[in-house]
């Protein structure tokens, strides 16, 4: 990351316009995926109004469609609380980052609270680049950012808990692809330089090998840890 620290923020007219279509992978992958979280939950025999709430308050792909998985096998709270919880712990490595980044940029603690709340994978890639190339931005675009996506996600699960009550004859198609190929195109499009292509590459290549030991919660966690260190030491190397 360029050296920003002590220095005031870097102010940049950011219409909502220009913010929307920089979101726009994003929104339109997070529509689809919380559409068939939507239908999935519905379909479980959910209320129609808690996927919505759970699109509104828990925000987290992975974990959603997790707990509804164990909310239908019927385990325990505790199960779903440590489960979820796993799942999100690479939030706390993506949350150390972003925060030092908002405090260079002179963000006020209410300002960070409120983008910390909108913090995703998505959101940290697109943003931790743009910090770290040291384009201009400020606080109307991250949280801007961030609310689109956001809006997009209820949107979604709303639309596809609508559907799965009242229309579930006119779904014909598998959605559940939707999640991987926004990730794919994210990564694509990040993967710009040799660096990057490598500590992508090293993730990959050590969540792929966790995946043959076993599935578990860590893998993620862990596959990030290497992508990360891979991706330090070769900045560092150069």
């Amino acid at each position: 990351m360029n050296e920003t620290s002590g220095s005031a923020p870097l102010m940049v007219n950011h219409q909502p316009s220009r913010t929307f279509a920089e979101a726009s992978p994003v929104v339109a992958g997070y529509f689809t995926v919380a559409f068939v979280f939507g239908l999935m939950a519905v379909n479980a025999g959910l209320p129609i109004w808690l996927p919505v709430a759970m699109c509104l308050f828990v925000y987290a792909g992975a974990s959603q469609f997790a707990a509804l998985a164990l909310i239908s096998s019927g385990a325990s709270l505790t199960t779903i609380v440590l489960t979820t919880f796993l799942i999100n712990a690479r939030h706390m490595l993506m949350s150390v980052y972003m925060a030092k980044a908002l405090r260079a940029l002179g963000l006020s603690r209410m300002e960070r609270w409120c983008y910390a709340g909108g913090l995703t994978d998505e959101s940290f890639a697109f943003h931790s680049v743009k910090l770290g190339t040291g384009a201009p931005v400020n606080v109307r675009y991250l949280i801007g950012f961030n609310l689109f996506c956001h809006t997009s996600w209820v949107l979604g699960g709303l639309l596809g808990a609508v559907c799965a009550q009242y229309a579930a004859h006119l779904i014909k198609y598998q959605l559940d692809y939707a999640l991987t190929a926004m990730m794919l195109y994210v990564l694509v499009s990040l993967c710009n330089t040799r660096n990057k292509l490598i500590a992508a590459a090293a993730a990959v290549v050590c969540m792929g090998a966790l995946s043959l030991v076993g599935s578990s919660p860590f893998n993620v966690f862990i596959a990030t840890f290497v992508g990360c260190g891979v991706g330090v030491c070769l900045t560092k190397r150069s």
